[in-house]
């Protein structure tokens, strides 16, 4: 009975709406492509470009960011084209094979990061918080009401697994008289 642990919560401004919203991240991307437009053909690398980039990596995922930073590489390279090229064409065209791949390195590192950071998160909070335990067997109740021995709860949310031995406390409380007694055939 392997349950997938609850979704984190988002703990960041930029994890909220409408920041983890695609359409409206879409929208930011080409009112940045309307900017760049207006900014002329002087500005090389259009830098306000990462910001709905990264966004969109962080919180819609890698694909769908990387596929967004190559279409707004070429809707600036439409723009330069638009604006007139101040140099040879082969140029243009390294120039933006350069902002497609500077872009598609930014944009993989943060959807990389923003994976690593969920997972994270969520195996931090797999065990946080109150645990409904009965007070008398130890078992603890689930999300669902049903009743789990603590080891299969734990088994099931983590990674950890459990070994049984016995505390010094328990020891003397249950086997003390046999640890009292000393076996006949034993020197001093």
């Amino acid at each position: 009975m392997s349950e997938r642990p609850p979704q984190p919560h988002a703990e960041h401004f930029y994890e909220r709406f409408p920041w983890n919203n695609r359409w409206i991240l879409f929208c930011l991307a080409l009112l940045m492509s309307c900017f760049d437009f207006l900014a002329g053909p002087i500005i090389f690398f259009p830098v306000l470009f990462v910001i709905p980039v990264t966004l969109m990596a962080w919180n819609c995922g890698l694909r769908t960011a990387m596929t967004l930073g190559v279409v707004l590489c070429i809707i600036r390279f439409l723009i330069q084209y638009a604006w007139g090229i101040p140099f040879p064409l082969h140029v243009a065209i390294i120039n933006g094979c350069l902002r497609v791949a500077v872009l598609l390195l930014i944009t993989f590192l943060v959807g990389k990061l923003s994976q690593q950071t969920q997972a994270l998160r969520a195996r931090v909070r797999t065990l946080e918080g109150i645990l409904p335990t009965c007070s008398f067997c130890k078992d603890i109740r689930d999300e669902s009401g049903n009743w789990h021995e603590i080891a299969d709860y734990v088994t099931a949310r983590t990674e950890a697994r459990f070994s049984h031995g016995v505390c010094p406390k328990c020891e003397a409380k249950h086997y003390g008289d046999l640890l009292k007694q000393k076996p006949e055939n034993a020197r001093v």
